[in-house]
């Protein structure tokens, strides 16, 4: 029951927060999201504290410059990379993890600070196109897991994701074609659906979001934990449920808006 309740108010909250927030505002949200779930990384990843907080502040910054100074991004990057760098210097015990210990914060803060702010780019768009790829990735997780929780059998990836199924794979799938085809009749009611392009777009943001979710299993599993934190009930923390929408709002960004912008 907890976990139905708390469902049901992650997407009510959800929803009116992508429509009815500012623009600065949302973008705000953004950035607490990615704050949160970097100290869950860093949780999970790091002992040391002082890791922890530097994987937050550099990947806060990171998320600062890419959600309000764009066109600073490969100068962020670099000098993200020259941070990581210099931080891993004061590695020491022992030496030869050095590079790992780097590799490790590098892509920690990739992984949220360099994806999450594609969806404030999306919401300057319209709040109609996060509507479109809110509601596609979110019932490929939904379908995914109603499908392989009642007539799952063959496991999808065992080591990683013992509850994974094929079935709910494929179930998966249909889920984000239909989430993308029910949210363009929604906010988009004057388009005339290309069925081809509006599959081979579901489908694919059903795949990243599957993959993104896979992702986010492997990092619990190298730590030894079901669940990233236990800061929502029922859910667990914040990276459990951004897993899915990790991924999926760069490439929506960059690959499906240009394709389906002329329909609307």
């Amino acid at each position: 029951m907890t976990r139905v309740v708390t469902t049901l108010l992650l997407a009510a909250g959800a929803l009116a927060g992508v429509w009815y927030l500012p623009l600065l505002w949302y973008q705000c949200l953004i950035l607490v999201a990615i704050g949160l779930g970097l100290w869950e990384y860093g949780k999970l990843i790091f002992t040391r504290r002082s890791d922890r907080f530097f994987v937050l502040l550099a990947g806060a910054g990171m998320g600062v410059v890419l959600i309000w100074f764009q066109w600073l991004m490969w100068v962020g990057f670099m000098t993200l990379l020259l941070l990581s760098f210099l931080w891993g210097l004061k590695f020491k015990d022992p030496l030869e993890r050095a590079t790992t210990h780097v590799g490790l914060i590098f892509l920690g803060i990739c992984y949220l600070s360099f994806t999450l702010p594609a969806w404030s780019w999306i919401r300057a768009l319209g709040r109609e196109w996060v509507m479109l790829l809110l509601f596609s990735a979110c019932l490929t997780d939904t379908f995914s897991f109603l499908v392989g929780k009642s007539v799952g059998r063959h496991k999808l990836a065992p080591v990683v994701s013992p509850y994974k199924t094929w079935e709910g794979f494929f179930g998966g799938l249909f889920g984000g074609v239909f989430g993308l085809w029910l949210a363009s009749r929604l906010f988009f009611k004057s388009w005339e659906v290309e069925w081809i392009p509006l599959i081979g777009a579901g489908i694919a943001i059903s795949l990243l979001a599957i993959a993104g979710d896979l992702i986010e299993s492997l990092i619990k599993r190298s730590a030894h934990v079901k669940d990233s934190s236990h800061l929502i009930p029922g859910h667990g923390g914040v990276l459990d449920r951004l897993d899915a929408l990790v991924f999926v709002a760069p490439f929506y960004y960059f690959v499906v808006f240009p394709v389906v912008a002329p329909w609307s």
